[in-house]
Order: C-alpha cells, then sequence, then structure tokens
C-alpha cells in the first residue's frame, strides 16, 4: 500500500521537471551521477530539467530509454511510472557515440551568424538552448576521430556548395582539425559569418582560396590567410536523398 501511495503522489505531480526530479530521486542519484547515466548529457543540463528549464522531446525519450520510465507519465503525467516494476537503469550500450547537434546555422553561401558557445561541460554546451540534439553512431565510425570528442554536427543553408552538400545537410565538424593544409571543406568564418566552404592554400604566397562548389553561381575569393578563422574540418554529413 505503502508503495502504490507513493507512485500516486508521484503520478499526479503537474510539470515534467518535478517528474524528472522524481525519477531521479527514485534511482537514488545526484545530478551528476544521473548524467552520466543517460550519457551526453551535463550535470547542469539535469539542474535546469528539474528547474523546468530547457527541457525537450529528445531529453524525455532519453531518460524513457535509459530508466524505463513511462514516456507519456514523463511527457503529460498521465498514467504511472511504472508501478508494475522498481524502477531502475537500462544498461547504456558501451560502444556507442553521441555527437551534439548544435542549435546554430553555417550558410553555403552569403553567411549566418556564428553564435559562440558560451560553456563547455565535458565537450558539451551547458545551455540546453543551443543544442538540438544529438546525432548516435557506433563507435567504430568515430573511432578515427578520438571517439567524437570536440565533434559537433549543426545545419548549413544555401547552395553555395552544390551539389557536394545541398542546403538543409547537416555537417560534422572537428573542432580540433582547424590547422591548415590539408585542402579540405572547413567550417570558416572570413568575415561574413560562418560558412562552409573548400580551402585551398596558395603556394609561397600568404594567401587562402576559398572556394564553392558551385562555381557557376559564386566565384573563388582569394584572401589573406590571417583573414580567415577556421574552426574546423567537415569530415563527414548527412543529407537527404530526393
Amino acid at each position: 500500500m505503502h508503495e502504490r501511495s507513493a507512485f500516486a503522489i508521484i503520478r499526479f505531480m503537474k510539470t515534467k521537471g518535478s517528474r524528472i526530479l522524481a525519477v531521479r530521486q527514485k534511482l537514488q542519484l545526484t545530478q551528476s551521477a544521473f548524467a552520466d547515466m543517460l550519457g551526453g548529457v551535463t550535470r547542469g543540463a539535469v539542474g535546469n530539467w528539474e528547474r523546468d528549464q530547457g527541457i525537450k522531446e529528445e531529453n524525455l525519450e532519453l531518460i524513457s530509454e535509459r530508466t524505463g520510465v513511462s514516456y507519456e507519465w514523463l511527457a503529460t503525467g498521465r498514467g504511472d511510472m511504472d508501478p508494475s516494476q522498481n524502477v531502475a537503469p537500462i544498461p547504456r550500450p558501451t560502444n556507442l557515440v553521441r555527437i551534439p547537434d548544435l542549435n546554430l546555422f553555417g550558410s553555403l553561401g552569403g553567411g549566418g551568424l556564428l553564435e559562440v558557445i558560451s560553456g563547455v561541460d565535458n565537450g558539451m554546451p551547458t545551455d540546453p538552448d543551443q543544442l538540438r540534439g544529438f546525432w548516435t553512431f557506433p563507435e567504430y565510425m568515430v573511432s578515427a576521430f578520438r571517439n567524437g570528442r570536440g565533434v559537433y554536427a549543426w545545419e548549413v543553408r544555401g547552395d553555395s556548395m552544390e551539389p557536394t552538400l545541398a542546403g538543409g545537410s547537416v555537417v560534422f565538424v572537428d573542432t580540433e582539425q582547424n590547422q591548415l593544409p590539408p585542402d579540405d571543406i572547413y567550417a570558416l568564418d572570413a568575415g561574413d559569418g560562418l560558412v562552409v566552404k573548400r580551402l585551398r592554400l596558395v603556394p609561397r604566397s600568404p594567401h587562402i582560396d576559398v572556394i564553392s562548389d558551385n562555381n557557376e553561381r559564386y566565384p573563388t575569393d582569394r584572401l589573406l590567410r590571417e583573414d580567415v578563422r577556421v574552426y574546423g574540418r567537415i569530415i563527414g554529413w548527412f543529407q537527404w536523398r530526393k
């Protein structure tokens, strides 16, 4: 009876944050331990969720997946947390890597506004509004890139890198590869904001060519190397085929 009463109290909690707090307390975990159990989440993010700040659908899906708690209960408060069994963490596969999908846009053409990520905790933005979600990969796919450490994803817009990259593609940027050469595709700022372009060093010269693959519409710019800030090399991308 006591256990059923406890679940009855939890069932009627009004906010998503209070229900997330209830799950963590049920597991007898600190915010840091709860974040570690979820994987790819910071203690600060858990604290924000419990104050009903920055909670997104994918956060609730992750909590439900890792703990076995009802997603509907987390999202709406309807139904039960799970009165039929004790809440316990579901073992997290150790061979998966999560890449943060940042809430910023890089232009393929005229230049997008770069939002500076104000805080990072173990590779993750501490402000949930700066994070759209995660891309999950088997570890073997990113083992060549420090298992994803320092790699971020974001959406690009425009047509200057077509046919290589279409607007709406998501690029994966290795921010630790921000020194030239080799000649390749990079996320950079040449004075017009965050863009994705191909860079080519001009031999025996202080210049660098900033190249659009759609060169019929967008001519190559030759700039001083010191005027081009490189954020990272594009190591992969995702786009739907039409």
